[in-house]
């Protein structure tokens, strides 16, 4: 599956409006014809970033949590009739983490068949404290009102005039009319990780005001989920209809969209077209009145999508720290310190890594993989030493320097 706008446009907050159609093949074709690589670009770090998951993660090594800083952008601060402010925008990011780490009221509330299907996300959201320039920001920026961000082409240069670097922020660009099209109720789109637009900072959610947070019931304030969940290369539970696999997940029974939510824990509707029960809960389905969860195999995809080119340094030490969400978090491994009284960069790598350490005495740089096996080995010198790792299989890798019997280790992605 290629890169996709895929979006909640289907879905609408009010009965009377007639909600216009979603323009994921529209966005998908604009995509395409301007760079006809991207599709098979896609599935190729797709299947690559697999096998390196299958090769690299494992209990030891997986990260407890991925932290994430966000940017919003909004233009207007008045869309649809509701208001759109610091207030609005704080509460939206704290109901994505509430829907993402299952924090939300009704997640044990689940129909019982798809209770132990049910999984949290450990990608914890924070609003950026720095921004690129390196100066104190709320992570909320405000401009006048402008329309159209959600085309899949012919808006670049005004999104990338206001966009804050890509590998380092999500960005979200909220606006009352997502297509310039004069459709005000069209709730959000999405792209899927993809390289091209990460390097020219158009990788982005767009969002409409009106449906953020306490602007709409809690339900519909899950659609934010929804299309974070698209940011992470999750698919609609009923694209393809119910032809396996339609959404490359399977543990998310085939279906057709929105064909209503459960009335009971424990009813045996609504079935498919092979009569089999649907995930009716599922955030990434069109039931907005009944958002509750994501399955383990989509939990899974988007630990696969954490370590995409295109996603794969939103979420570094060497990142939270730029972004000033946070100091250095890293993995533990038995018998070592770890710490950040050292540095490595680039990282990820795609090859060549310098370790920046000034030694006090005898000191010495081991790198090992995720099943102990020492890939390199040599002493600390100088401050300054290069490490190439071109040769390795891509995935993890642990740096560790020892001097004097006191070891610290970092972990470093190549990719």
């Amino acid at each position: 599956m290629g890169i996709a706008a895929f979006c909640a446009a289907g879905i609408t907050a009010k009965a009377q409006q007639v909600p216009a159609m979603c323009r994921n093949t529209e966005m998908m074709q604009a995509v395409y014809q301007a760079h006809p690589e991207a599709d098979q670009q896609v599935s190729e770090k797709q299947s690559a970033a697999m096998n390196m998951l299958a090769r690299s993660l494992s209990k030891s090594t997986a990260v407890d949590t991925y932290r994430v800083a966000l940017v919003f952008h909004v233009y207007g601060t008045t869309q649809g009739g509701q208001t759109v402010n610091n207030t609005v925008i704080q509460a939206a990011v704290a109901k994505l983490n509430e829907d993402f780490h299952g924090l939300n009221n009704d997640y044990n509330t689940v129909h019982t068949l798809f209770l132990p299907k049910r999984s949290p996300k450990n990608i914890k959201f924070y609003l950026a404290k720095k921004d690129p320039m390196g100066n104190n920001t709320t992570g909320i920026t405000y401009h006048p009102v402008t329309a159209g961000f959600g085309n899949g082409s012919g808006y670049d240069t005004q999104i990338q005039a206001d966009a804050w670097d890509n590998k380092k922020y999500i960005n979200i660009y909220v606006m009352n009319d997502l297509y310039n099209d004069g459709i005000t109720y069209n709730s959000g789109v999405a792209w899927y990780p993809n390289t091209w637009m990460t390097n020219n900072n158009l990788a982005r959610i767009v969002y409409n005001g009106a449906y953020l947070a306490t602007n709409t019931d809690p339900e519909f304030a899950s659609v934010l989920t929804h299309e974070f969940g698209h940011f992470f290369n999750l698919i609609h539970t009923f694209e393809g209809g119910c032809t396996m696999p339609n959404d490359e997940v399977t543990d998310t029974p085939p279906c057709t969209t929105a064909q209503g939510c459960h009335t009971t824990t424990t009813i045996n509707a609504p079935l498919n077209c092979n009569s089999i029960l649907l995930n009716a809960e599922n955030y990434m389905d069109y039931n907005s009145g009944c958002y509750k969860m994501f399955t383990q195999g989509q939990a899974a995809r988007m630990d696969t999508a954490l370590y995409f080119p295109s996603r794969v340094t939103l979420w570094q030490d060497t990142t939270n720290i730029i972004t000033g969400i946070d100091t250095p978090v890293n993995t533990s491994v038995a018998g070592v310190e770890t710490g950040n009284s050292f540095q490595l960069y680039p990282n990820p790598t795609t090859g060549v890594l310098q370790v920046r350490y000034e030694p006090a005495g005898e000191a010495t740089v081991q790198v090992t993989n995720t099943v102990g096996q020492v890939v390199f080995t040599g002493e600390l010198k100088q401050a300054h030493t290069s490490i190439d790792l071109s040769g390795e299989a891509k995935g993890i890798y642990f740096v560790t320097i020892n001097e004097a019997g006191r070891k610290r280790t970092q972990r470093v992605m190549l990719y």
